[in-house]
Parts: structure tokens; C-alpha cells; sequence
């Protein structure tokens, strides 16, 4: 039945950015939302709202979204931008604040989105190298970055909480406490040279970080801080996900609820109650 598309221009409190919308009404009455370039988008997701086959089977899938994609990147921006800027403003937030808006508000039937996180962190820019912001961000904040941002979960609730209480041993002081700063250093020379020699560069100051730090995060976070923010990726990548997986069981497909919920109210019932109101009154 063809496609019709429509584009958006948001304007948040630090970017602006396009938004592309393109429906279609065949088998499946569908949405798609991208931000950015077909080919490297830095959003990208679809609505589905009714199911056009005949067939009921597929009726599980009507009034869903789906989240496919968000990565942030400064051609994205309608406005010259700086990595010093987006450090300082997460484009990243403010763009899926926008969209989960846009959806909240124009399709109030859909009440969670679904994604699957793959997030991760350039370690050059146009590299196809990258640190996988999920253990990252886990690693350092006991959470995904999902979790930590729209209170993302999985389903079913049991194995969330399976993963919450593997989470939680993760960063509790008992774990630290039968750690020993070697058993991190091994993982580290196991992982590239270019780890190994900020490591040992720093060799005692680090040392001592871990040794007065009370849990693993805590640590990491003060590591975090003795990186330079270019060097981050290339020095985490080669051995945390190794750590990270030692504890927890990684899932990557999340769903997060859309709040305030909205739902559609008729202009002509609201006249009428106001209309029986006034004659009670």
C-alpha cells in the first residue's frame, strides 16, 4: 500500500536533531523512527499497531516498540558540537528522552519498549573497535546504562532478580574482600600491551586505589579516573568483559515501561460529562 514519511525536528536542551518517520499499512500497520543516516544511524527502532494478516498468531506483536539501535554521534547533531560537549551532555539521554516522549505521547497503546543492548564505546572514531558499554558501565555502577537511565529489566522478573543478586554479590564487600589486586593484574597483562604499561606505569598508585577501596566499582571508578578519557576504551576492553562474566550472566534484550502512562480520552465524552455536570449543578 506504499509508505508515507514524515520528519521531525527536536530541539532538546543541549542538541537538535532530526527525527524520520515512515509508515506503512500492509501486512502489519507499522512505524519506523530513525535519527541520523540509514547506513549509521544514532537511533533507530519501529512501532508495530495492528496486524492486517488475518492470521492471530501474530496479534502478540501488535501495539509493540521496539528500540534496535541508539548510539550517539556528533553528525547527529544538527549543530557543531565537540567530544568536550557530549562529555559534558549526554546526547545519548536527551535523544532517547525525546523519542520515548514522542512515542509516550502519540501512540498511547504502547506501554514498553523493548531493546537489545548492544551499546558500546568507540575506542577511535570510525573504528569499528570498540568497548562494550554494557560491562562497562556494570563494571563501574553495578547497572546497565539502560537500567541507570529509564529503569530498563528483564523478563521474566525471575531472572531479573537472578541477575540483580549476581549483581549485587558482584559488588558486595565480601567479593572484594577475597580478591587480591594480583588476580586483577593477571587479567590485565592477559589482555594487551598497551593496558599493561598505563598499569604498570601507575603500578602503585593503582595498587594502593585497590587496596583502600571497598568494593570492585570502587575501585574501577577510581581506575576510571586515572585513564585519560582517550585512552578508556583501548585500556578496558581486552580484560573486563572477562572479570564482568566471571559473575554475572550477561543478557541483551531489555524492556523498559513508558511513564506518565497516556491514555486516549474522546474530546465528545469529555463535553458530556462536563454537560451532566452543569445540569446537577
Amino acid at each position: 500500500m506504499g509508505s508515507k514519511t514524515t520528519q521531525l525536528r527536536f530541539t532538546t536542551a543541549h542538541y537538535k536533531f532530526d527525527l524520520t518517520i515512515t509508515e506503512r499499512n500492509d501486512k502489519f500497520h507499522t512505524f519506523t523512527f530513525l535519527v541520523g543516516d540509514k547506513n549509521k544511524p544514532c537511533l533507530e527502532g519501529n512501532i508495530i499497531l495492528k496486524n492486517n494478516t488475518g492470521n492471530d498468531r501474530y496479534d502478540s506483536v501488535v501495539n509493540t516498540a521496539t528500540l534496535i539501535k541508539i548510539d550517539a554521534l556528533q553528525e547527529c547533531s544538527l549543530d557543531e558540537i565537540t567530544n568536550e560537549y557530549m562529555e559534558a551532555h549526554s546526547f545519548g539521554k536527551e535523544m532517547l528522552d525525546s523519542v520515548v516522549f514522542f512515542i509516550n505521547s502519540q501512540f498511547p497503546t504502547v506501554e514498553t519498549v523493548k531493546l537489545d543492548d548492544a551499546s558500546y564505546i568507540p575506542c577511535i572514531r570510525d573504528s569499528a573497535n570498540t568497548l562494550d558499554l554494557l560491562i562497562y558501565y556494570i563494571a563501574l555502577y553495578g547497572k546497565t546504562w539502560y537500567e541507570d537511565k529509564v529503569d530498563a529489566y528483564i523478563k521474566p522478573k525471575a531472572k531479573y532478580d537472578e541477575y540483580r543478586k549476581q549483581v549485587d554479590n558482584y559488588m558486595s564487600k565480601e567479593t572484594k574482600n577475597k580478591t587480591d589486586f594480583s588476580d586483577i593484574y593477571k587479567l590485565i597483562i592477559r589482555g594487551s600491551d598497551f593496558t599493561k604499561n598505563i598499569v604498570d606505569s601507575k603500578y602503585k598508585d593503582i595498587e594502593s586505589d585497590f587496596n583502600t577501596s571497598k568494593t570492585l566499582p570502587d575501585f574501577f571508578i577510581k581506575l576510571n579516573k586515572r585513564i585519560n578519557r582517550k585512552d578508556k576504551c583501548r585500556f578496558f576492553k581486552n580484560w573486563l568483559e572477562d572479570l564482568i562474566h566471571s559473575y554475572i550472566t550477561i543478557t541483551r534484550t531489555w524492556y523498559f515501561d513508558l511513564f506518565p502512562k497516556i491514555e486516549p480520552i474522546r474530546s465528545n465524552q469529555m463535553r458530556q460529562t462536563r454537560k451532566r455536570k452543569n445540569i446537577i449543578i
